[in-house]
């Protein structure tokens, strides 16, 4: 039973770590603006854009993504992450996007979670030994799905992010859109189902060996 446990929390604390990493510091810092501002230097309110991908061609030199160093050196496909501070009174955020920003973030934390919970729970009929009873494979399914779903979402929730900060930079700053679908998971919920489906047929061939005797 110890090792049930320890495998449950493990499950709860990968989840919580892929929120956290993902969805929640971006989330936070949005939600510590709105309430208190922030502020530069010089004493102006301003926010700042976590993580934006800014185009390379601002930088001197840059050429198509390129730059010539030296003779014997060269840079290619240059990309620039940085932290962009704007004044706050050039702010001018549709509330729409600020709410369903605000909405992706949440799906994405009670999808992470329910996934976790499924999981636990699936964790715990194995246990018990009954991990081929109807009701169990039907979570199973529901993880696939999920994991589906989570992928669509978090899909959506980085599109809200890109033009939440493209309508708070104007020129010459230029924010590039770098999110891209996460297939990774996408591939796990469709194997998810399929390992579903393979435990359903063999849960009815099991049945029908006990029926068989």
């Amino acid at each position: 039973m110890k090792r049930v446990r320890s495998l449950q929390i493990a499950v709860y604390i990968v989840f919580a770590a892929l929120f956290f990493q993902n969805v929640a510091p971006g989330f936070y810092k949005g939600f510590m603006d709105g309430i208190n501002g922030d502020v530069d230097k010089a004493g102006v309110v301003t926010t700042v854009i976590p993580g934006a991908a800014i185009d390379p061609r601002l930088v001197p030199g840059v050429r198509d993504g390129n730059m010539q160093l030296n003779n014997n050196y060269s840079l290619e496909d240059i990309s620039i992450n940085a932290y962009v501070r704007v004044d706050a009174k050039f702010i001018n955020t549709p509330s729409w996007l600020s709410v369903l920003n605000i909405i992706l973030t949440f799906a994405c934390f009670i999808i992470l979670a329910g996934i976790a919970y499924i999981i636990n729970k699936v964790i715990y009929s194995i246990y018990e030994g009954s991990i081929f009873e109807t009701k169990n494979l039907e979570m199973i399914r529901q993880t696939g799905l999920l994991l589906i779903v989570f992928t669509i979402v978090d899909y959506a929730l980085e599109q809200a992010d890109f033009y939440l900060s493209k309508s708070l930079i104007n020129s010459p700053v230029i924010i590039l859109r770098s999110s891209a679908y996460d297939f990774e998971v996408l591939i796990c919920g469709l194997l998810v189902l399929i390992v579903a489906e393979a435990f359903k047929q063999g849960a009815l061939l099991k049945e029908e060996q006990e029926l068989t005797i």
